[in-house]
């Protein structure tokens, strides 16, 4: 095949055949060639694959996790470490082609490997296996059995032709009706797939059995040398109860791009959990697509696993979609709550629902699992697309927690801040900013983005969603009434906050249905007196997308107008603001709401030089310390931020200014005096204060228009003028 090249790292599974993807990574180890350094040759052979290599464990960049995650790398072990000892069919695992338990002990006596089913007299027959030794199809040397399918035993085989390791799957009753049908179909799904987090198949064979002559069929597939995400020596367990967050949500994700290639070719998998995901190296495979079925099929047996599959899978509603997404969700709960997820009760294995979200466990995460793990199929996430979307967006808002730096990323459902909420500063010298109002709010908070990308109107409302609504009143007015710009009117009904705005939501409701955008809008229209109304629907919204930091945003604004306690706004502005420094209105949320002085300045310090907000932030950040009852170390520090307002009106910064020279006057007049240190060069003495104190205070009134407040000035400058015989 042109253009393809193989890996040549020593100690590679590949063995020589693994494919190298265009990031240079090996498929079959996860390495490059720039990533290995000072590794000995490997040492001649006789025969090829007669010593196999010792297992191996890298630890370098590669797909899985790449950007927001380093995921520990997998081992590949040595294949044959792999190889059971006993190839018996487990009990649990024998069933009759009726699918009556069969082969069971009972009363001291042994199982049965053979016989007629007590039920239905059935012919089974549990003990054809493979042997040491045996070449299938003249190909392929068999070495042993490595695992009890679903439906068949798997082999592990030395290919004579490609001198690679393969696997052999086949079954465990070939009698079995149902077992060749699953068996047909993964046969004719693993053919057509072709995605690299998913298995590959190379060839499929028959073999005739020594045993009883017939002829058997064998799917010939690549051999995935890792760990599977249950086994609890997986390096991503840590040794703990539950996988850190941050680790498993990038298997979700490389999990949902196989079902999205998958849910987009017209199947699902249908049968996901823990044990059906390896992880090698870096990379990561879905294996056993024996469940695998077209979307819409309503013939043929459906194989599920109680405590993952959806509690509407059966007959009358087959896998879709839907149902692939909530064993996605079951999964990722599985791994991150550290629960069982299915209980023998009354003689069934009934699935047990989610635990109540642990102390510590990130809250959007669990709303992400509340939803994909809903019972009601209408309520999940539409397509792996958008769950991998918020999926990522919860990534994000995780790995600013854990490494205390933003992550930052456009969102494809909210456009840009349209300002920064409250950010001016309070008149009273009591307080830094006054409390945010409700005209404010709905005038800020960022606007849904055009959803229908071939509506008429969308490119014009793209352009129209960052001006102020009553700016674009009459030019939305006058577009084509497409959906699209139906939706905009109703927002600008609501951040106007036009009387019936409520009333237009509701009669959208019969074209839009559970569009979130109408929840949106709904807590858009009710900030003005009802807070914590808007405060059921933004939440309804953040339900819906977990991952979205407008939402919580908007949570925060009800919460903080609400007049409760601050700490829940807080939380909630501290989690937007360290996840992506594009959100100011969150910074200065958190500066209004926090009962940390140090996470105010803080939060005030961070707003970038290039933010239209930065001078709001440095005037707060000098409030924020001169205002209150300061000590001479907060006037200092205030003092270094002074020269930082270059660009502001010179009244106000003078303003500013004075503030800092009042503080600093009440500092010094309630201790001493500190004449070897300064602020602007102004020694911290009463004199010097004082003289600096009166300078802008006149400086000031100059500029000022009103007589009244001139002679108010002058007279605050009189004051401050320190006393002389002159």
């Amino acid at each position: 095949m042109t253009g393809v090249v193989y890996c040549a790292l020593p100690k590679c599974p590949g063995e020589g055949k693994g494919v190298l993807d265009e990031e240079g990574l090996c498929e079959a180890c996860g390495r490059s060639a720039a990533d290995y350094v000072d590794e000995p040759p490997p040492v001649p052979e006789q025969r090829a694959l007669s010593v196999e290599p010792a297992p191996v464990d890298v630890h370098v960049p590669g797909r899985l996790g790449t950007g927001l995650a380093d995921v520990p790398s997998a081992p590949v072990s040595d294949p044959t470490s792999n190889l059971l000892s006993d190839p018996v069919v487990p009990e649990s695992r024998r069933w009759c082609p009726n699918s009556h338990e069969v082969g069971r002990s009972a009363d001291g006596s042994p199982a049965p490997l053979k016989g007629r089913c007590p039920t239905c007299e059935a012919v089974y027959d549990f003990t054809r296996t493979l042997a040491r030794g045996e070449l299938v199809a003249g190909q392929y040397e068999v070495e042993g059995l490595i695992a009890h399918g679903g439906l068949g035993g798997v082999y592990l085989a030395v290919d004579h032709h490609l001198e690679s390791r393969v696997v052999l799957k086949g079954l465990l009753d070939p009698a079995n009706p149902a077992a060749l049908r699953a068996a047909r179909d993964e046969r004719h799904y693993l053919v057509a797939v072709n995605h690299p987090n998913i298995v590959d198949i190379h060839n499929y064979v028959k073999h005739r059995d020594r045993s009883d002559g017939a002829e058997h069929d064998y799917l010939v597939m690549e051999y995935v040398g890792g760990v599977a995400l249950s086994d609890l020596s997986h390096p991503a367990w840590a040794g703990g109860a539950t996988m850190p967050a941050h680790w498993a949500i990038p298997f979700a994700l490389e999990i949902l791009s196989a079902f999205d290639y998958l849910h987009s070719n017209g199947m699902v998998y249908c049968d996901l959990k823990p044990s059906n995901v390896i992880q090698f190296g870096k990379r990561l495979k879905l294996i056993d697509l024996g469940a695998m079925r077209r979307i819409g099929r309503t013939d043929g047996d459906i194989w599920r696993t109680p405590g993952y599959s959806a509690p509407e899978i059966g007959r009358a509603h087959p896998p879709d979609v839907a149902s692939d997404l909530y064993t996605v969700g079951r999964t990722l709960a599985v791994l991150t709550l550290g629960f069982r997820p299915a209980e023998a009760s009354g003689g069934e294995t009934r699935e047990v629902p989610l635990p109540p979200r642990p102390a510590g466990f990130n809250e959007s995460l669990y709303l992400l699992l509340q939803r994909a793990c809903a019972r009601d199929p209408a309520e999940r996430f539409d397509s792996a697309a958008a769950m991998a979307e918020q999926l990522t967006g919860v990534l994000r808002q995780i790995r600013a927690e854990l490494d205390g730096q933003p992550y930052p990323a456009v969102s494809a459902r909210f456009g840009l801040e349209r300002g920064a909420l409250a950010s001016a500063l309070a008149d009273s010298a009591d307080t830094v900013f006054a409390r945010p109002g409700a005209e404010e709010a709905r005038r800020v908070l960022p606007v849904p983005q055009v959803a229908d990308p071939s509506d008429l109107a969308g490119p014009a409302l793209v352009g129209l969603a960052l001006q102020p609504a009553a700016r674009t009143r009459e030019l939305i007015e006058a577009l084509p009434a497409t959906p699209e710009a139906r939706l905009a009117r109703i927002r600008l009904a609501a951040e106007l906050g036009a009387r019936d705005a409520a009333a237009q939501i509701e009669r959208a409701r019969g074209d839009f249905g559970d569009d979130w955008r109408l929840d949106w809008y709904r807590g858009v229209a009710a900030l003005g007196g009802a807070p914590a109304e808007a405060a059921e629907h933004f939440a309804a919204v953040r339900r819906r997308l977990p991952g979205e930091l407008a939402p919580m945003l908007a949570l925060a604004v009800c919460e903080e107008s609400a007049g409760t306690p601050p700490r829940r706004a807080a939380e909630l502005y501290r989690t937007v603001w360290r996840t992506d420094r594009n959100h100011t209105s969150a910074a200065f949320g958190l500066a209004r709401t926090s009962d940390s002085a140090v996470e105010r300045v803080a939060a005030m310090a961070e707003v970038p030089h290039s933010s239209s907000h930065y001078l709001d932030a440095r005037q707060a950040l000098i409030a924020e310390r001169v205002r209150g009852r300061p000590d001479l170390e907060a006037v200092v520090a205030a003092g270094a931020h002074l020269d930082e307002l270059a660009g502001l009106d010179a009244a106000r910064a003078a303003l500013i200014e004075a503030e800092v020279w009042r503080a600093a006057l009440a500092a010094v007049e309630a201790g001493a005096e500190d004449p070897g240190r300064s602020v602007r060069g102004v020694a911290l003495t009463r004199n010097a204060i004082g003289q600096a104190y009166e300078a802008v205070l006149r400086r000031v009134s100059a500029g000022c228009a009103s007589p009244l407040t001139r002679w108010a000035l002058v007279g605050a400058a009189n004051r401050a003028r320190p006393r002389t015989w002159l």
